[in-house]
């Protein structure tokens, strides 16, 4: 067992046999569909959304294959994957401890993660090599967004030897306070520096003595909990703040649901957004259950009153499901996108939550 077929298998018993073995696939994927965004929430699989998004099928199809091999998981011919009580018992025995990723959140800092760590390496190399005057040096990230942004960041800060000081600082005090949980040099060993080029995910993994999937699942888990740290403790932290800034406060949305939220916001309809948008109601309901998902602030009275929120929440606790026809069956005169709506509430507020 290696540690992504952990995460597989974590994963299997989250969705619990309501979905296919590939929306497993698309979430560690990360893929900007309403679809995976609203599996993420509703199975509490958040951390690890995003988590591979060069994950191939044939590797993916591979480990569920071992786990089958294992005995762990049984996958029928709907596609959707049986965890064994076997399966069940190596995850909780192997994986839920202190081996599972419990500062990651991939639906929060999915896109936030490959931004901090593209401006952070590449300026950490800049200010090395500008502090020993060397100019002449591959860049270790080729997007030119990137080094605008560090260009940027030099121009607001002209004092090289200042900035290189303060960065330090700042990292080191922020991984020595996240050292009991975490290991700082999952981060450290691939920084670029003079004349010293950063090591590998594979290097650091052979150096640190673990699988080149779990060096993954450790660098996400720690980088994770950095800008959780910046988040909530951003004066003390300034330039690694900066660092970390988004530019787009709807990047957690799919594109088309940003343009959805943004007809909604002026009060149109679903229907008029359909009209607007040339889209499907259907296409547009999803972009509201995203909407629910994601966005603390966006109320459901406009599509299911408080009681029969709370009949549909009752009717999931009992059938334990989140399946829509078992629902639909036992509140008829209720829409399926309605179930949908109290469902996405539910998965958003934690009041029916499937653990195992």
């Amino acid at each position: 067992m290696t540690y992504l077929n952990y995460v597989i298998l974590y994963c299997f018993i989250q969705i619990n046999g309501e979905r296919s073995i590939y929306s497993v696939f698309h979430i560690l994927k990360g893929k900007k569909s309403s679809q995976s965004i609203q599996d993420a929430h509703l199975f509490y699989l958040q951390p690890f959304f995003l988590s591979l998004p060069k994950l191939k099928r044939a590797y993916f199809n591979q480990k569920v294959k071992e786990l089958e091999k294992l005995g762990y998981v049984i996958v029928d011919d709907s596609g959707k994957a049986i965890v064994t009580t076997a399966g069940t018992e190596s995850v909780k025995k192997d994986f839920q401890g202190d081996s599972f990723p419990s500062n990651m959140n991939g639906l929060v800092y999915g896109d936030q993660t490959f931004l901090f760590w593209k401006r952070l390496s590449l300026l950490v190399q800049v200010l090395s090599n500008g502090k020993q005057q060397e100019t002449l040096y591959f860049p270790v990230q080729r997007n030119k967004s990137i080094q605008d942004w560090v260009k940027s960041c030099l121009r607001a800060n002209p004092n090289i030897e200042k900035m290189s000081s303060d960065l330090y600082k700042e990292l080191y005090t922020l991984l020595t306070s996240l050292t009991q949980s975490l290991n700082p040099d999952v981060l450290v060993f691939r920084l670029t520096g003079f004349k010293d080029y950063g090591w590998t995910e594979l290097q650091v993994a052979e150096k640190l003595n673990m699988h080149e999937e779990e060096f993954r699942f450790q660098f996400l888990d720690l980088i994770h909990s950095i800008l959780s740290e910046l988040e909530r403790d951003p004066s003390t932290y300034p330039l690694l703040y900066s660092i970390s800034l988004k530019n787009d406060q709807l990047q957690n949305l799919t594109i088309s649901t940003s343009k959805t939220y943004e007809l909604y916001q002026r009060g149109h309809s679903i229907e008029e957004i359909a009209r607007i948008r040339d889209l499907k109601i259907n296409t547009i309901e999803d972009h509201v259950i995203e909407l629910i998902l994601t966005q603390e602030e966006f109320a459901i009275d406009p599509f299911i009153s408080q009681e029969e929120y709370e009949n549909v929440l009752l009717v999931m606790n009992d059938a334990q499901t989140k399946r829509l026809k078992p629902i639909k069956e036992k509140i008829p005169h209720l829409s399926y996108f309605q179930i949908r709506v109290a469902i996405a509430k539910a998965g958003e507020n934690r009041e029916f939550a499937k653990r195992t």
